[in-house]
């Protein structure tokens, strides 16, 4: 009896683990975000190679055209020898010698896009064949990465506001909706609460006003690299939410922890407020009633526990284990409150459409958020 107790506390105390994104999921997804943005770059558009260095703490963005289209061609070698889709060396080395004169002429720009299109092309049909799972990711991670790339170099329309009307029109935002759902059992629940609640903001920001910039005024095509910064910083928080490369409790400080525990506060009661009026009473007079039968009929009462007891006892049901058993059926009902919670917040935090959409603070909202601090 003993044993058995302490293997049902030991139960009860063990701690809901949040399912990950699967490697195999994360790397099919980072694979696709880097082939997208490899095929959207401009070789002429970046600097041109410099015999002195100006800067010895280089980062990707400032390194020459020649440097970063091979550093971009060598990492999406890497993940995809770990995604299992590898590049064979003669196909690399033929990608690095049209990456080394693409920024010298429109022609090496264009020779270099076509090589980087037939690589995507056998990457989706080799992932594809190999898993329908990681097929779908990778078009993920493609969606992705095209939705900045699309922006910042427009393709269907003139500009970059009426491409955003593009890049999140129903159609495409469902569309990439339908990828995280099937993709749902391998992927961190609180990452795809948050991309599709991101998802959903975004195409009715998008479709309810044009994008403006910090001083209201609309947005031209010369503040592409600047005013809509904040889509390509939104894309980036996607990546690292559905990839694992940062994890959700990573996007909130100490202080927006304790948002964690007021938000769980108002789930529950925004859950339980409607039966709590009729449940309450309804317990208490259910417990005087078993109360006043207890204390006039003791004898009687205590003979019905007894032979229950033994029915229960003779299915193999103890009084440990239907104690570990409503532990843990509160533990997992806490765990799934606390990471709806946890959610929640993480969403609001990594939403960035505020800043391309400035809300509007009415004199009761700014009232409510000095009370709040």
């Amino acid at each position: 009896m003993a044993e058995q107790a302490s293997a049902g506390d030991e139960q009860a105390k063990a701690p809901t683990a949040r399912r990950s994104t699967t490697d195999d999921v994360s790397r099919a997804i980072d694979l696709g975000w880097r082939v997208a943005a490899l095929y959207s770059l401009r070789p002429r558009t970046l600097r041109p190679p410099s015999p002195v260095a100006e800067n010895l703490l280089l980062n990707r963005r400032s390194l020459a055209a020649s440097d970063r289209l091979e550093l971009e061609l060598r990492a999406i070698a890497g993940v995809a020898a770990d995604a299992g889709s590898p590049v064979e060396d003669v196909e690399l080395q033929r990608l690095l010698a049209l990456a080394a004169t693409a920024a010298a002429s429109p022609e090496g720009e264009d020779a270099l896009r076509r090589a980087v299109a037939r690589l995507h092309l056998s990457f989706a049909m080799r992932l594809w064949a190999a898993s329908e799972t990681t097929g779908k990711a990778y078009e993920l991670g493609n969606f992705i990465s095209d939705t900045w790339n699309r922006v910042l170099w427009p393709r269907t329309t003139a500009d970059p506001a009426s491409e955003l009307l593009e890049v999140f029109a129903p159609f495409r935002v469902e569309r990439m909706k339908l990828l995280l759902d099937d993709l749902q059992a391998r992927v961190d629940p609180i990452a795809t609460h948050a991309v599709t609640n991101h998802l959903d903001a975004w195409r009715d920001g998008v479709a309810g006003a044009p994008p403006q910039a910090a001083d209201g005024a609309p947005v031209s095509s010369q503040q592409a690299a600047s005013g809509l910064r904040s889509v390509e910083r939104q894309t980036i928080i996607w990546r690292q939410l559905l990839t694992g490369d940062k994890e959700p409790e990573a996007f909130i400080g100490h202080e927006r922890r304790a948002e964690v525990r007021d938000e769980l506060t108002k789930q529950l009661w925004k859950r339980y407020r409607r039966p709590l009026p009729w449940l309450l009473p309804l317990v208490a007079l259910l417990g005087l009633g078993l109360g006043a039968l207890y204390s006039h009929h003791h004898e009687d009462a205590q003979r019905l526990l007894g032979v229950a007891l033994t029915l229960v006892g003779a299915f193999g049901i103890t009084r440990a284990t239907m104690i570990g058993t409503v532990r843990r059926g509160l533990q997992s009902w806490g765990d799934l409150m606390w990471n709806r919670a946890l959610a929640a917040v993480i969403c609001r935090e990594t939403s960035l459409l505020h800043e391309l959409y400035p809300p509007v603070i009415t004199p009761a909202g700014w009232i409510k958020r000095r009370l709040r601090w």
